[in-house]
């Protein structure tokens, strides 16, 4: 979802992967 709005450009590309690295560290956490 993160990957499709950061290619329509609502979201800087540079935003998008923090945030989805940040979600995976999160992830890795929990599991």
């Amino acid at each position: 979802v993160i990957d499709r709005i950061a290619d329509k450009g609502l979201i800087h590309k540079n935003k998008a992967a923090r945030h989805k690295s940040r979600l995976n560290a999160k992830i890795k956490a929990l599991a």
